[in-house]
C-alpha cells in the first residue's frame, strides 16, 4: 500500500541527533523529505517549529501529519509504529533501552562541548560549515561570520574551554561502559540489532567519524569531530560502530 503520510524531518546533517532520527526512520522503510537547518540563520524557523515548550530549540523535528516531534527517541517510537521490520524499541526492553540512550546523550553532550572547542580553533572547518550556497569565493569573506556562528554554539550550549579535560573524561567513561556491555553480549547490546545499539553507535561518531559514505565530512569538519587519545585507547569500539554501519545502515544517497 502507498504511503499518504507527508513527513518532513528538519536535521543538521551533521549532528548524531539528526543521525538518530534518519537511520530510525531508513531502518522502517518510511519516506520523508529532509529540511536542512542553519545553526544561528535559521534559529527563529526551527523555535517556530519546536514551540515554546521546549526550553532549547534542536534538531531533529519531524513533522508528520498533525504530529511535531521533537526527540530523537520519540521519532524512534513514531518509526516502529508506522513502519515496517524489526522494532527498535520492543516493549520488553525499552527501559533498558531508555538507558542506554540517556547514556549515550550525556557521551554526545560530552564530545559535542570537545567538537566546538575545536571548531572554534580551526578555519579550514569554519569555512566548511558556512551554507552551502555560498560560492567558493565568497567564503573567505565570511570568515567571521563562521567564527561568531561557532562562538554563538559553544554559548547556546555553556561550552568552556577550561572544563575540556573534564568533558573527555565523561566520554571515556562512557566508553569504558560500552566496552565492558559489549565484552558480555557482543554484537548486540541486548542480543538483537535495537535502538540501543543505534544511539550508542552514533555517539561514537564524535571519537572517530563515520565512513563519509554515511555521513560527508569535509576534512577540516572530520579533524575537529576527531578525538586521537580517545580513537587509540578505543579501536575495538569504532571497529564494532563501523561493522554495525555496514550491516544495517544504508549509505547516503
Amino acid at each position: 500500500m502507498e504511503e499518504t503520510t507527508v513527513r518532513r524531518l528538519v536535521i543538521l546533517p551533521i549532528s548524531p541527533w539528526s543521525e538518530r532520527a534518519r537511520w530510525a526512520l531508513d531502518h522502517h522503510g518510511l519516506k520523508y523529505k529532509t529540511l536542512i537547518h542553519e545553526p544561528l540563520v535559521g534559529e527563529r524557523r526551527l523555535r517556530r517549529l519546536v514551540g515554546s515548550a521546549k526550553p532549547r530549540a534542536t534538531v531533529p523535528v519531524l513533522l508528520a501529519g498533525g504530529e511535531v516531534l521533537t526527540e530523537s527517541w520519540d521519532i524512534a517510537r513514531y518509526a516502529d509504529r508506522e513502519g515496517r521490520g524489526s522494532r527498535l524499541i520492543p516493549a520488553e526492553h525499552e527501559a533498558e533501552i531508555k538507558q542506554w540512550s540517556r547514556r549515550a546523550d550525556q557521551a554526545m553532550e560530552a564530545s559535542r562541548a570537545l567538537i566546538t572547542l575545536a571548531l572554534q580553533s580551526s578555519r579550514e572547518a569554519q569555512l566548511e560549515g558556512l551554507p552551502r550556497g555560498v560560492p567558493g569565493a565568497l567564503r573567505p569573506l565570511l570568515l567571521p561570520v563562521a567564527r561568531y556562528a561557532m562562538g554563538w554554539f559553544g554559548r547556546k550550549y555553556g561550552v568552556r574551554g577550561e572544563d575540556a579535560a573534564v568533558y573527555r573524561e565523561r566520554v571515556r567513561a562512557a566508553l569504558l561502559e560500552l566496552r565492558a556491555a559489549l565484552a558480555r553480549s557482543s554484537p548486540y547490546l541486548l542480543g538483537t540489532f535495537s535502538y540501543a545499539d543505534l544511539v550508542t553507535a552514533t555517539s561514537l561518531q564524535g571519537i572517530v567519524p563515520v565512513d563519509g559514505a554515511y555521513i560527508r565530512l569535509g576534512p577540516g569538519m572530520r579533524a575537529a569531530w576527531t578525538q586521537p587519545e580517545l580513537a587509540a585507547e578505543f579501536p575495538d569500539l569504532i571497529a564494532w560502530r563501523d561493522q554495525l554501519y555496514a550491516q544495517h545502515r544504508r549509505r547516503a544517497p
